[in-house]
Order: C-alpha cells, then structure tokens, then sequence
C-alpha cells in the first residue's frame, strides 16, 4: 500500500531558486565566444570577457583560478589561452616553472628564459616598449610607478617621500644621460651621486640627498648586481616579439623568493607598459603564483594598479594562485598587503574555483561570497571541473580538452609513463 506525503507542496518564486540551487536556475552566457566544456546542469559553457563586456554582463575583464595542485588550474590556463589565440587574441603567460614548453611549440614560439647572466635581458624603465603616441608626463609617471615598486619590493617598505623624490630626479638624470633610454643601474648611479639640480629641486644640497637616500640606491644596485644580473641591467633585447600570438616569461632558472618576486615584477611591468601603449589589440596576461607579488606594499599596489587599468587598456589579467589565503597571508590581517590583495577580488568579477580543501571552505565562502549549495560543492570537485563564477552568476563546469591539448597539459608523463 502506497503512503502519500502529508508534507504540503512549497512553492518559491524563480529567485529563491537560484539563491538555493543556482546552476540549475541559471541561463547560460551565451554562445559567442570560446568553449571551455560542458555545463553540468546544462549544454556547453562558452566564455569571451570582452564579449559579455560587450553585453553588460561584466564590468571588467580580470580573471582568478584558485584550486589545489592537481586540479586542473595549469590544464584550463594553458588551453583556454590556445583557444583565444584562434580569435586572434595576443597572450603572454608568466610563469616559475618550464610547463608551457609544448604551448610554446604548438604555436611556433620560443620561451623567453630569463636567468643570471643570460642572453635576454628587458630593461623595465624601456621608453620604446610604450609606444609612440605617449606624452611625456605619462611616460614619467609609468616609469616612476615601476621604479619605485622594484626599490620597495626589494627594500620590503615604502619609500619614504625623500627617496621617492630622489627616484623621480634619478630618473630624470638618467635620462639626460642615456639620451632618453634609462636603465636601473643609471637611476642607481644617479641616486649614489646625486647631481645639484637634483638637490635643488628637493630643497636640499647634493650630500644630505645622497645620504636620505642610500639605502634605497645601494638596494637598486644590487638588485642589478647580484639578484637580477643579467636581466634587467641593460638595454632590452633586441629580438623579443610581442606581437607573437604568444610571448611566454620562463622565470624557472631563479629559485630565491625575494629576488623571484622582483623579477616578476619586472617582468609584468615591463609587458603591461608595452601592452598599453598599443591600442586595437586584445591581450591576455596569465600570472601563475601571483600571491607572491603581494609580499610588499609597492609590489602589491602596482598589481592592484594592473587590474584596475585592465578595462582602460582591453587586457585581460589571469591571477592563479592554489588557495585565497595565500591573498591573505600577505601579512596581518590589518596590513595594507592584504587589504591591497582583497581590493584585487573586487576587480576580478570571473573567478573559476577548483576543488579546496576543507580548511578553506570557510574562507572562501566569507570573501568570494558562496552560498550553502557552492560552499558544499566546491569541497567534493573532480579535477577538471570547476565552480565558475560570473559577475556573481553561477555555473558548474566540466573542462573538456581536446587530443591535441591533453599533451599540451600533461603533467603526469615522468610519473605514468
């Protein structure tokens, strides 16, 4: 004998619905733009960030990917960027490891390894690499921007105001003297002997500059002596190409942390000033492990910078890290570090979030905003799917790969085979 329910039918309006089970209520994105793989609780899952700009879905472009090791981050990177280069997208990947050696060869690219005392050298003050239309005023102030995030970066606190006046003079000097292509160690040289026009402008005379500002100097040389020598302490090299479909930064051959997080910088820099000054390209910037430029406050507001200039400029910044207290653990949880790295979520409305562990849980529920339901099913995700989030809409999606790119990401060949 059958036993009907005494419950009563509950009825909920479509917007309850999808507050308790968004990927079932939600619509979709559309279909313009590139295939990433199969909505769980729909058909497949396409995604552009300049096409739903386009539509007024996203406010800006930006992107995070946070998952565990193993979970499919490095395969979504590397395949959505091959995908975008057949729209005609220009990419740039960053990355610590030498992992984008067969994207690099499905695309008919060299990596550009930097190292100490190698061949490739960039020169982050570089005035060409910012186009041709810039005034200026602009161009100093870009300059000054990285100057002074690399001195801090390397120093671990913000300049002070006398040597960040001292970096503009610096910069200045350099300039007259290198007839218009400065380089660190002639901003160095000019802050060690400081000229009396550069005394004169801050008010004071040339030995007690010199001696307010030394340890920012000393600092910045020997960043180009030591750290970073080889690689940033001269002119850039002639034959990189960024408008290759992919430039690829293989920052594997420096293990130091310190100087590994000021060569990223630089090298970010380097590549955002040159994407700026070039209008009518769409770019990607993918920035593997990009907690670690959150170490210092000058670090940490250049990148901050970055993402909000995004939008201005039509380039998408991907930040992957593993967890989002690696955002956190910047400092203590009132420093400017990391109130610098929550701003960066702000700035980044699609976030693509693979398995976390449960330690994390209620973390990411607190600052990506999770409900119940997405809390739940991010802790049990196989790898290769992912909870993406919209501009806050919700969808739950199976990566899907073709052959040709399951070699492109296989990581696992010294281990299977």
């Amino acid at each position: 004998m059958r036993v009907r329910s005494r419950q009563l039918p509950h009825r909920v309006t479509t917007a309850h619905l999808g507050a308790a089970y968004p990927f079932m209520a939600e619509g979709g994105l559309g279909a313009r733009g590139v295939y990433i793989g199969r909505e769980l609780f729909g058909g497949s899952f396409v995604y552009d960030p300049w096409e739903l700009y386009a539509d007024g879905v996203l406010s800006n472009p930006n992107m995070l990917i946070i998952g565990e090791l193993g979970t499919g981050k490095s395969a979504l990177k590397k395949s959505y960027l091959l995908r975008q280069i057949a729209f005609g997208r220009r990419t740039v990947s960053i990355n610590a490891k030498s992992e984008d050696e067969r994207l690099c060869r499905a695309v008919g690219v060299e990596p550009v390894r930097l190292e100490r005392g190698g061949a490739v050298r960039l020169n982050p003050l570089d005035a060409r690499v910012a186009g041709p239309g810039v005034d200026a005023r602009t161009l100093l102030a870009g300059q000054l921007q990285v100057l002074r995030a690399v001195i801090g970066a390397v120093l671990r606190r913000e300049l002070t105001a006398e040597e960040e006046g001292a970096c503009r003079e610096a910069l200045l000097e350099a300039n007259r003297r290198s007839g218009g292509e400065p380089t660190l160690p002639l901003v160095a040289a000019a802050m060690l002997r400081p000229s009396i026009a550069a005394a004169e402008a801050l008010a004071t005379d040339p030995d007690r500059l010199a001696e307010a500002t030394r340890e920012a100097a000393l600092a910045l040389r020997r960043l180009c002596e030591d750290d970073l020598a080889g690689m940033f302490d001269g002119p850039t090299t002639a034959d990189i190409d960024l408008d290759a479909p992919l430039v690829c930064f293989d920052l594997s051959a420096v293990g130091d942390d310190d100087a590994f997080g000021i060569l990223r910088i630089c090298v970010a820099a380097w590549v955002q000033r040159a994407l700026h000054g070039e209008t009518g390209v769409r770019r990607i910037v993918a920035l593997d492990e990009a907690w670690r430029l959150l170490g210092s406050v000058a670090t940490a507001r250049w990148l901050q910078h970055s993402f909000k200039l995004a939008r201005a400029y039509g380039v998408q910044n991907i930040a992957i890290v593993h967890r989002l207290s690696d955002l956190s653990a910047a400092g203590s949880a009132d420093s400017v570090q990391v109130q610098l790295a929550l701003g960066l979520l702000e700035d980044t409305q699609t976030q693509v979030i693979h398995r976390q562990p449960p330690g994390e849980l209620a973390r990411v529920r607190e600052l990506l905003g999770l409900n119940d339901v997405e809390a739940e099913v991010v802790s049990h995700l196989r790898p290769g799917t992912a909870l993406w989030r919209v501009n806050r809409r919700s969808f739950l999606v199976e990566h899907r790969l073709s052959s040709l790119e399951q070699w492109l990401v296989d990581t696992d060949e010294r281990m299977t085979a």
